[in-house]
């Protein structure tokens, strides 16, 4: 199988296509776990369009805060939009995995009643909910953030 070299500029519009998806995805709660997984895509094919802007380099891991890190997204910014760029990244990734994308519904159930017992949580709904607000606030802001140095 030929491998495929993308550029900057398809990992940016990929990233924009992803979070589209997103939108509709989102409003489904039958898609709840594919519209999780397609945010965290969206936001790991921002950084690597900034990565591939910078550099030939390809690391194919899925590490959020460390995709975040080679961008120098963040470097773009001033301190204070930094800090709220960073948290975004760090929440995301602490909801996100790539691993998603294998995750059926009861799965998915599962891990979350786990943290909910770590956190102890009764309500499993409330944090669900929770979780899904923050992948899509941080989902929100870090494409933003990305659209507005990208040229």
């Amino acid at each position: 199988m030929r491998k495929h070299h993308y550029t900057g500029t398809d990992y940016y519009t990929a990233s924009l296509t992803r979070y589209a998806d997103l939108s509709h995805l989102k409003t489904n709660k039958n898609s709840a776990i594919f519209s999780v997984y397609t945010a965290g895509v969206s936001i790991e094919c921002m950084f690597r369009a900034y990565i591939t802007k910078y550099t030939k380099e390809f690391d194919s891991k899925h590490d959020l805060e460390k995709l975040y890190s080679k961008s120098l997204l963040g470097s773009e910014f001033e301190i204070k939009e930094r800090e709220l760029l960073t948290i975004a990244v760090k929440r995301a990734n602490e909801i996100w995995s790539n691993d998603l994308r294998y995750a059926s519904e009861k799965r998915m159930k599962r891990i979350i009643a786990h943290k909910n017992i770590k956190a102890n949580l009764t309500d499993v709904n409330k944090y669900i909910e929770r979780e899904f607000i923050a992948i899509f606030e941080s989902t929100e802001l870090i494409i933003n953030k990305g659209k507005e140095k990208w040229i």
